[in-house]
């Protein structure tokens, strides 16, 4: 079937018409254009050879500025793939509103939903506004490690792009308290992932969290090193419904930063504490009572917990917390130098559905 017809732009709007006439010159270049499809994993190494499909969607990845039509003839799920597989490195501010028009032949402009623009080293503030443009659907945006995305683009989305619901700004390091405080308005925002925005303090994050943490669902804000444990604080105060959060690397985060946690947020399905360093056996206790209640309850349980790095933590602890740990699929231990054999062998009793689990090293039984 043909692609959707495509509206007016209006004043100060891409004239798409114009810019897919002039797709040949710019494609003798050899870019690539932003992801209109969730990024899917890459698959492991010593995977076997790839597949036919494998195969065909990267070549057609590697020349889809050739291809003329090219969403009249792929299915959908093929070309997503095909769009997943492009490289966003070399794209400047001046190929965006080419990059849009071509992903416009695909999805109509009120349409697009999604873009992801990861890895967009060279893309600035300018470039992503013209994104907030055109596109004023959307609801997931991905500018991770954008370094020159900063305070001006995020003021353009929470003005241009109310629905937005998912925003990914990790390693978007010129980010500062400012960009975080125009994110303070978009009251919808379910997803917010800030890991190293090193501009960013105490003021931004919990800018954010005062104004849209009711509905916030999923908060990364690791290693963001500026942010103290009063920060984990007022999250847990303001984001009640939190299923997953990540404070990684968070110096000064204590036992009873997460026992605060631990007791307001009893959706919790993800918890990543990994680095931190201050933290004791007392975290283990409120994570045990958060199961409790989840079990209690008969709601979705912790899935995901990561240890990582917290060398304070003892055998017993641990020992004394597996038992109520059923539903974890991820457990990171790693660096967690007092563990014995006696927890990794609880873990596998009360574990049953553990997919990936990181253990330190043990020592070998003397003999």
């Amino acid at each position: 079937s043909n692609p959707p017809g495509r509206r007016g732009m209006g004043d100060g709007r891409i004239d798409v018409s114009s810019l897919r006439r002039n797709l040949d010159h710019y494609a003798v270049k050899g870019m690539a254009r932003p992801w209109t499809a969730k990024p899917q994993r890459e698959p492991e190494a010593g995977g076997g050879p790839p597949s036919l499909l494998e195969l065909c969607t990267d070549a057609i990845a590697q020349q889809l500025h050739a291809i003329p039509h090219v969403g009249e003839v792929l299915p959908h799920h093929i070309l997503k793939e095909v769009l997943d597989r492009r490289r966003n490195q070399s794209i400047t501010d001046g190929d965006v509103p080419l990059l849009l028009s071509t992903t416009f032949e695909v999805v109509p402009p009120d349409q697009v939903d999604y873009l992801s623009f990861k890895n967009c080293h060279k893309v600035t503030s300018d470039g992503i506004k013209v994104v907030f443009d055109n596109c004023p659907a959307l609801t997931s945006l991905d500018l991770s490690f954008c370094e020159l995305v900063g305070d001006d683009a995020l003021k353009g989305l929470a003005g241009r792009c109310p629905g937005l619901r998912e925003l990914d700004l990790t390693g978007c390091r010129t980010v500062t308290d400012e960009g975080c405080a125009h994110l303070a308005r978009l009251r919808g925002l379910e997803g917010l992932r800030l890991e190293l925005c090193n501009k960013v303090t105490d003021a931004g994050v919990q800018a954010v969290v005062r104004g849209a943490g009711p509905s916030l669902r999923e908060l990364n804000v690791g290693d963001v090193r500026q942010m103290t444990n009063v920060s984990v604080q007022i999250i847990a105060d303001h984001c009640t419904n939190l299923t997953s959060l990540s404070i990684a690397g968070n110096a000064q985060a204590l036992d009873m930063d997460v026992a605060d946690v631990c007791r307001k947020c009893l959706g919790m399905q993800s918890l990543n504490l990994r680095a931190c360093r201050r933290l004791t056996d007392g975290c283990l206790k409120p994570i045990s009572a958060m199961l409790r209640g989840q079990h209690r309850r008969g709601i979705p349980a912790l899935r995901a917990l990561d240890l990582g790095g917290c060398g304070r933590l003892t055998d017993d602890a641990l020992c004394n917390m597996l038992p109520l740990c059923s539903s974890l699929t991820l457990l990171d231990l790693r660096g967690c130098r007092n563990l014995t054999q006696r927890s990794r062998d609880l873990v596998d009793k009360y574990c049953p559905h553990m997919n990936e689990l990181t253990f330190p090293k043990l020592e070998p039984p003397p003999p």
